[in-house]
C-alpha cells in the first residue's frame, strides 16, 4: 500500500484532517486515560501536529513536542506561551536522532504518525536510540489493512497496521513489547463508510462531531471487554 495523490492534495488533506481532529475533544481525552499509564516524566512526542494532545502532556517534567512541520511547531509554540518544561522544534524522526539523545527521555509518545512514514523501521530505531535504558515506547497506529480507502490515501497514509506486524517492527528496532490492543471498536463502521464505500478525502465534520459524542459509550464498552478489533492498535514496548 502507498500514497495515490499528488502532493498538492496530500498537503491539503492532511491540513485538512489535522484540523479535523480539533473537533476530537472527548475522543483525546479517552487516548490519554488509556495511555497515562505508561508515560514517564520525560515525554519527547513524535507528530504533534496542531498540538490536540500536548495539553496532556504538560504535568510532566520535561516535554519536547516535535513536527515534521515547521508550520504546525511554531503554531503549537504558540498556543502554549506560559508551559516553561515545553520545548517546541521541528524534526524527522527518520533523521539524524543525535540532537535528541541528550534530553534523556524516558518516554516517546507517537500518535498516529507512523504511518505516514515510508521507513517505519527506520523511526522506530531512531526512536529507540533517543530513550534511556528501560524507557518506554507509547504508540497508536492506523489497524485493521482491509479498511485501507481513499481517506488513508488522501492523508498520506503508506499502510494500516496488522498487530503481528507491528510487533515484530518493534521487536526489529530493538523493543521488547510488553502490551498491544486494539482500540476504537465503532469507529471502524464510520471508517469503511467514508473511505470504502463512499471513497471521500476528507471524514466529514458532522460525523466526526457525531463520533466524539459517542466518546463516553464506547469507553464504557471497552472499559468492560477489550474489542478484539478496532480502528486503532496501541503498543507499549520497553528499551531493553
Amino acid at each position: 500500500m502507498g500514497r495515490v495523490t499528488s502532493e498538492s492534495g496530500l498537503a491539503d488533506a492532511l491540513s485538512a484532517a489535522v484540523r479535523g481532529r480539533l473537533l476530537l475533544r472527548r475522543y483525546d481525552r479517552w487516548v490519554y486515560h488509556r495511555l497515562r499509564p505508561f508515560l514517564g516524566q520525560r515525554v519527547l512526542e513524535v507528530g504533534c501536529g496542531l498540538g490536540n494532545f500536548t495539553p496532556f502532556l504538560l504535568d510532566r517534567e520535561l516535554v519536547v513536542a516535535t513536527d515534521l512541520s515547521a508550520e504546525y511547531c511554531t503554531a503549537v509554540a504558540s498556543r502554549f506561551l506560559d508551559a516553561s518544561n515545553l520545548i517546541v522544534r521541528p524534526h524527522d524522526i527518520t533523521a539524524d536522532p543525535a540532537p535528541l539523545i541528550e534530553y534523556g527521555f524516558d518516554t516517546v509518545i507517537s500518535l498516529n504518525v507512523l504511518e505516514h512514514i515510508a521507513d517505519d523501521l527506520a523511526a522506530l530505531r531512531n526512536i529507540h536510540r533517543v530513550l534511556v535504558p528501560g524507557g518506554a515506547l507509547v504508540l497508536l497506529v492506523p489497524a485493521v489493512p482491509a479498511l485501507y480507502g481513499t481517506l488513508d490515501a488522501a492523508i498520506g497514509h503508506w499502510r494500516r497496521y496488522r498487530r503481528d506486524e507491528l510487533i515484530r517492527k518493534a521487536t526489529d528496532a530493538g523493543f521488547i513489547p510488553e502490551t498491544c490492543f486494539y482500540l476504537n471498536l465503532l469507529a471502524i463502521l464510520g471508517w469503511w463508510v467514508s473511505g470504502k464505500l463512499l471513497r471521500l478525502r476528507i471524514a466529514p465534520a458532522s460525523q466526526l462531531r457525531a463520533f466524539d459524542l459517542m466518546v463516553p459509550l464506547c469507553a464504557f464498552l471497552e472499559a468492560l471487554r477489550p474489542p478484539p478489533i478496532g480502528l486503532s492498535l496501541v503498543l507499549i514496548a520497553r528499551k531493553g
